[in-house]
């Protein structure tokens, strides 16, 4: 393993203990992540949550990200996004179209990044 693709699984892994701190300290309503994987070098994200009511937990998983600084603020630009929802997958066809997947990223993530 050379040194870039070390500090880059560092980085990736520091990532990762972020958002799920994040997720589970801001989004605890909903339920709660149970996993992450953020690959940096793909650009994929692998989450997995456990929600309230729901018997098995929501696979999410993200194909392509891109991170964008606009006018000073830092956006997560999502690429095609999959769940282990039938149903999920159709409102994000519907509802969630390509020119609508940026995101503003938290100032306690967007210190890691």
């Amino acid at each position: 393993m050379s040194l870039f693709s070390f500090l880059n699984a560092a980085k990736d892994c520091a990532l990762e203990m972020a958002v799920k701190l994040w997720f589970n300290q801001t989004q605890n309503r909903y339920g709660h992540m149970t996993s992450i994987q953020i690959d940096s070098t793909a650009k994929n994200i692998h989450v997995e949550l456990e929600l309230k009511g729901e018997s098995s937990p929501l696979i999410i998983d993200v194909k392509g990200y891109a991170l964008i600084v606009e006018s000073g603020e830092t956006l997560i630009e999502l690429g095609d996004i999959t769940t282990s929802r039938e149903w999920v997958n159709a409102l994000l066809a519907d509802y969630l179209k390509p020119e609508n997947r940026r995101f503003h990223v938290p100032s306690a993530i967007k210190i890691i990044l």
